[in-house]
């Protein structure tokens, strides 16, 4: 089997918002971050008679939701630099895979280098509505978009043969 992934911009965004919201769930620190203060804010609200506890609990609500939003603000605008720095528009072939049910290589090309990775080194693949993740590594992913494979629930069915379910979401 030969898939040629010709990468758009939507599909590598997806990713790193698959990657960073979802997969290492980044969004946390700054949630609790949030929570705390919130709630550490609602403290001084409800002691309001004390001097300087709504004041307190302003500046705590303030800094509380802002820095979540500067993070989720920060984190889009590096999202949109990342995808314009990968020049997808219009889609480009970034590289091409070939393996089959028998071998037990992934073979991946593109206009530079050929890499090997054996199946049973692959860390986790994760299935999404538009396209196959496959990890090779924690740090290091293909993205199989449907429109790249002919059969995308046969690349599944294989790739979950190949690593196993356990290693596989989606």
């Amino acid at each position: 089997m030969t898939i040629a992934v010709w990468l758009d911009e939507q599909h590598y965004r997806n990713f790193l918002i698959f990657n960073t919201l979802t997969r290492l769930k980044l969004y946390r620190s700054p949630a609790i971050f949030a929570s705390i203060l919130t709630a550490s804010a609602v403290i001084s609200f409800i002691m309001h008679s004390v001097d300087g506890a709504i004041l307190l609990g302003v500046v705590l609500l303030t800094v509380g939701l802002g820095v979540p939003a500067v993070y989720v603000t920060t984190f889009f605008s590096s999202l949109k630099k990342q995808v314009k720095q990968q020049n997808l528009n219009p889609a480009r072939l970034v590289y091409t895979l070939q393996f089959d049910r028998s071998s037990a290589l992934i073979e991946i090309t593109n206009d530079r280098e050929q890499a090997t990775y054996r199946w049973q080194d692959v860390f986790h693949a994760y299935r999404r509505e538009d396209a196959i993740y496959l990890f090779i590594t924690q740090d290091r992913a293909f993205l199989l978009p449907f429109e790249a494979c002919t059969d995308a629930a046969e690349v599944w069915s294989l790739i979950e043969a190949k690593i196993g379910s356990d290693r596989c979401t989606g």
